[in-house]
């Protein structure tokens, strides 16, 4: 069949439309292309910063002297939410992440150099390992090494406000809000904070104190406080004396507040404090920088003044031409505070402080009728007796436990008569200095002069003659906040009381907390845990020796390195490495919680320094 012109033109329109339509498409891709190009490289570009990875990048941050894998992750996810990054070069990079700069000895004035740590990119971290290899290389005992962390600091807090969400909390009674009430009973508070809407915040994990206080008569006890995990607390004192008591509950930190402290013990493991020994030689003195981990100081040479066997991890850079065993004196060097990003100087008092504001709630007072004696039927004091929740209670000013029958004196006769032909050997910080103090006051002891040694450190020696009655109070060893002290005059503690014969005349009292708040948990813990071990070794030789720990008390200070916050977890982790021993526990932060009449302060008021003795007395002579 012949092909007509007609069949080819039916097709002609079909071919022209479909190429316009080829035509449009392809134009409409090329233009929609051209607008939005930038979008798109906008987005390659994101993708490929999200994906990518840069020579820099480094695992998380794992800390081994505090490690808590769980919250840096969190941490690190914030950081990468909330901060930008800078592009360095790669020389600037480098510099950028270096923690420390290096330090040499120099001599007639102490080296002041400023260490500082530049911004980085979001958790980027630089480990010196040069050094560490240099170290191996001379057969140095090196701890964990302990990493730093160099933020940015661009994070911007949310709108919280410690004032404003203490104002927000409110405490109330209980089931037990219509019953009268008796010594004996229990009373328990229920506090929460909650929004405009009546709706329950759930702020989890904030530091509360609770107390009861009647003030007239100087009596006062602790709250055992829960935490329910929702926003709400709850707190149970034990009535214990009659009349009219108050309900006392203070917010001390949020625990956005306590978040930053953790935090800033994570960036800044080491270097919070700085720490100098100070050789003189002739008419020349050097100076050098010691701490408790030797990658600080970078490559340089360290004489090593560790031992494991007491928990100690001390270091210092080497002077040229001065040997390390070359005694000198050890002293702080400088407090460098880690600086708060911005926002978070909300959540926290005055310089740091902690806010400790007292919660408002209904019934602020309550009145307590008489009932059985809470003294009634207590046990001798003897050592290993448990210590309860609440181990006392003041009761017109005077302290009274609940562990076992404590003492009280009267006149000076009666603590002779408690001590005579006893050894006191106090060891650890200024807090049981206190008692060193007082006991010579108290006793009108005579105190030996030490050469070369400084009151604030001692060694420190006193004697009555007549009733033959020693005591003496010896520093621990650093990390030590103090002013010069002859190394030849500080001895580790587990050293020093591996140097004890024992017996039932010799008390061994310790306390250590207060010089490391600034160093993460597991530095105190491996102290702690030698002087456990050497406490262990003590009463295997001499079992009738009697071995007093003294807690951490209350105290004013910068919550990011020696507040409140930080000592109670020392005394917590103190607590458990005790746990279950054949010792006494005076328990100085309940003896300082329990009252109001003084203010918290590093070192206790007279009294009650007073009457923590009178309760070492009590296992001494018991009733």
């Amino acid at each position: 069949m012949a092909n007509t012109g007609w069949e080819r033109n039916v097709g002609g329109p079909r071919l022209r439309w479909l190429g316009i339509v080829f035509v449009l498409a392809v134009g409409s891709l090329v233009l929609y292309y051209i607008q939005e190009r930038s979008w798109i490289n906008k987005q390659a570009m994101k993708a490929k910063w999200f994906m990518g990875k840069s020579s820099f990048d480094l695992p998380l941050f794992r800390n081994r002297w505090n490690p808590s894998a769980a919250r840096m992750v969190r941490d690190k996810t914030a950081m990468l939410i909330t901060e930008k990054s800078t592009d360095f070069p790669m020389s600037e990079r480098v510099e950028k992440q270096q923690l420390t700069s290096k330090t040499t000895s120099k001599t007639t004035k102490v080296p002041m150099r400023k260490t500082t740590v530049k911004s980085a990119t979001p958790m980027s971290f630089k480990i010196t390992e040069k050094f560490s290899k240099n170290v191996a290389s001379k057969n140095i005992h090196v701890p964990p090494i302990v990493l730093k962390a160099a933020y940015k600091s661009t994070h911007v807090m949310p709108s919280f406000s410690s004032v404003a969400y203490a104002k927000q909390l409110k405490f109330s009674l209980a089931s037990e809000s219509n019953k009268r009430f008796a010594v004996g009973d229990i009373l328990s508070v229920v506090f929460s904070a909650r929004d405009k809407r009546n709706n329950t915040i759930t702020n989890i994990g904030d530091f509360f104190r609770a107390s009861i206080i009647t003030r007239k008569s100087k009596s006062g006890a602790v709250g055992i406080i829960t935490d329910h995990q929702n926003g709400t607390y709850t707190a149970e004192f034990q009535l214990l004396w009659s009349g009219e008591v108050t309900i006392n509950i203070q917010l001390v930190l949020p625990r956005q507040a306590t978040d930053v402290i953790e935090r800033t013990t994570r960036e800044n493991p080491v270097e919070m404090i700085k720490f100098q020994k100070r050789y003189i030689v002739g008419n020349n003195k050097t100076y050098t920088l010691c701490n408790i981990d030797p990658v600080i100081f970078n490559d340089a040479t360290v004489c090593n003044y560790s031992d494991p066997r007491a928990g100690v991890w001390w270091y210092c850079e080497k002077a040229s031409d001065i040997p390390c065993n070359t005694p000198g004196h050890h002293s702080t060097h400088k407090y460098e505070a880690p600086v708060l990003r911005a926002g978070e100087e909300k959540l926290f008092g005055r310089e740091n402080s902690a806010l400790k504001l007292a919660i408002s709630g209904s019934p602020s007072k309550i009145t307590v009728k008489k009932g059985r004696d809470p003294l009634s039927h207590r046990r001798r004091c003897v050592h290993g007796l448990a210590t309860p929740q609440i181990s006392g209670f003041y009761r017109r000013g005077v302290w009274n436990s609940l562990v076992c029958r404590n003492r009280h004196f009267s006149n000076k006769a009666e603590w002779q008569q408690c001590l005579a032909g006893k050894t006191l050997h106090f060891m650890g910080d200024s807090t049981i200095r206190q008692w060193f103090e007082h006991l010579v006051r108290i006793l009108k002891m005579t105190e030996a002069l030490i050469p070369d040694a400084v009151h604030s450190t001692g060694p420190l020696l006193a004697h009555d003659s007549v009733h033959n009655i020693t005591a003496n109070f010896r520093i621990h060893g650093p990390p030590l906040r103090a002013g010069w002290t002859s190394t030849l005059h500080i001895k580790y503690v587990a050293n020093a009381i591996d140097e004890i014969q024992g017996g039932p005349n010799d008390v061994v009292g310790i306390t250590i907390w207060a010089h490391f708040t600034s160093y993460p948990v597991e530095v105190y813990k491996q102290r702690m845990e030698a002087i456990r071990a050497a406490i262990e070794r003590l009463l295997q030789r001499s079992p009738e020796t009697l071995v007093v720990i003294k807690s951490a008390n209350t105290r004013t200070g910068s919550e990011l390195i020696a507040g409140d916050w930080l000592a109670y977890n020392l005394d917590l982790i103190m607590r458990k490495i005790f746990h279950g021993m054949d010792i006494v526990l005076v328990d100085a932060w309940e003896m300082t919680t329990a009252q109001d009449w003084h203010r918290d302060a590093l070192h206790p008021a007279d009294d009650i320094i007073v009457q923590e003795l009178e309760f070492l007395c009590s296992f001494i002579c018991p009733l």
